[in-house]
């Protein structure tokens, strides 16, 4: 290697450097313990070695895994690039990304099942809950207890409804003492029904029914009918089709 000087030439040869790597990669003696420990000398410690450092190398690859797809996000000259929001931090590897255009929509696609499987749920739950809750409207004004309506309801629950999904919703009342009086007659009505070992719990719940009453849906059907107008179209007299003169029959 050529070094200058000021106007001289200085040629220094390379074997000190060859003789710096060789003391790197050759292990020392008066080091107990070398770098890389040598495979055909040592076995044993170079297999422990060995198993150590692909554990590290798993884990490392296994943390990087969950790196997000895509673009980063980076601050440049008073801009965000992209301006749109995109995750920040290392760029995945080559390694995943290959992975995840290679296996695309995959995970992703078993997410959106998970959500819409999970949203369905939701509904369901909510479902059942509505089907299984005995409303105001089917018990007593007067002393709270359940009327016809509401024993059939509850006779329904009791014979229909999956086992799992067999609980008696009640809605509380304007007070304490109304719902504590809806709830005894809940539960009279299933004890003598199907008897003490098989009684459902008793849920006290805050709602209010989803419908109308069965009066008011009767009064606006009712009402509709009488405004409906009389047919502006009728039917021909002879449905048998046209006169033998040629003239259409029905025509106002």
């Amino acid at each position: 290697m050529l070094i200058g000087k000021g106007c001289d030439m200085e040629v220094r040869p390379h074997w000190w450097k060859l003789l710096a790597l060789s003391g790197l990669l050759i292990p020392s003696i008066a080091r107990a313990d070398s770098l890389i420990p040598w495979p055909w000398l040592e076995s044993s410690r170079y297999q422990t070695w060995k198993q150590e450092r692909d554990e590290q190398r798993a884990d490392w690859y296994a943390r990087r895994s969950l790196d997000p797809v895509g673009a980063r996000q980076k601050y440049y000259k008073g801009k965000y690039w992209p301006p749109y929001p995109r995750p920040e931090g290392l760029s995945m590897l080559p390694s995943h990304r290959y992975h995840a255009a290679h296996y695309w929509p995959y995970p992703y696609s078993c997410q959106d099942r998970a959500s819409v499987a999970e949203f369905n749920e939701a509904q369901e739950e909510a479902g059942w809950i509505d089907a299984t809750t005995l409303y105001e409207y089917h018990f007593e004004m007067d002393g709270q207890t359940l009327n016809r309506a509401g024993r059939l309801q509850l006779r329904w629950i009791m014979r229909n409804t999956p086992e799992h999904r067999r609980v008696l919703h009640v809605q509380a009342g304007d007070n304490e003492t109304a719902s504590n009086l809806r709830m005894a007659s809940v539960h009279a009505e299933a004890l003598e029904m199907v008897g003490s070992e098989l009684v459902p719990p008793i849920l006290l719940r805050v709602t209010a029914p989803l419908g109308r009453s069965a009066f008011e849906v009767d009064a606006i059907q009712r009402a509709e009918r009488s405004t409906i107008l009389a047919p502006r179209i009728t039917p021909p007299f002879n449905s048998g089709g046209t006169s033998g003169s040629g003239s259409t029959a029905g025509t106002n």
